[in-house]
């Protein structure tokens, strides 16, 4: 059963189809992208959606070419569990998310689990997201913005601006936030995948 929560409480799911995703002042992501409103950008509301390894769909597809000029594809990191945040220097939930995802990326480093974080940097020129990523000390990699067409990959499974998905060791959609993530959250859905034996020699962390 799919599970979708706003915030935190990973354990208080409530069933809701992402299409059905609305803010609090009732703007759906649907409404955002037809109305172009001032901010130019779709905003999510981050709701939180999981789905069990029995319904997850096929891997998802994703390559490019980091900031730092190396190839990078999703192919490469088959039995880890992959956290996919896109990103922009210009989108103020996605400066406020910065120290979360820094401090749960670290935590899982360090602790030696099969965990790669990806970011997927939108409307910036290379100068800028590297500038972003020096001064918030981002340790890991983050794909370019090439016009578009590297997001343009994930399709309708990262609408919004921040957008946070994680990947099982198959490569599978198993969690998503569209909107700004925190760190309580977005560590429960990286234990949870740990947890669900899609991901080599992991498991041993719990939900």
């Amino acid at each position: 059963m799919r599970r979708a929560v706003r915030g935190a409480g990973v354990a208080a799911a409530l069933a809701l189809a992402l299409a059905g995703c609305s803010g609090e002042e009732g703007t759906s992501i649907t409404e955002q992208m037809r109305q172009g409103d001032q901010k130019g950008y779709v905003a999510g509301d981050g709701t939180l959606e999981q789905l069990g390894p029995d319904e997850r769909e096929e891997p998802v597809d994703l390559a490019g070419t980091t900031l730092e000029d190396e190839q990078w594809s999703l192919e490469q990191q088959r039995g880890k569990v992959v956290v996919v945040n896109v990103w922009g220097s210009w989108c103020g939930p996605c400066v406020a998310e910065v120290p979360d995802l820094v401090e749960v990326e670290t935590a899982f480093d360090e602790a030696g689990e099969p965990v790669e974080f990806i970011g997927l940097n939108s409307r910036d020129t290379v100068p800028n997201a590297l500038a972003f990523q020096r001064k918030y000390d981002v340790p890991y990699p983050s794909l370019q913005d090439d016009g578009g067409r590297t997001r343009a990959q994930l399709g309708s499974l990262a609408v919004a601006t921040p957008t946070t998905l994680v990947l099982d060791g198959e490569g599978r959609l198993a969690a998503r936030v569209s909107g700004e993530v925190d760190a309580s959250t977005l560590t429960g859905m990286v234990e949870d995948v740990l947890a669900d034996g899609t991901v080599a020699d992991g498991g041993g962390a719990g939900g």
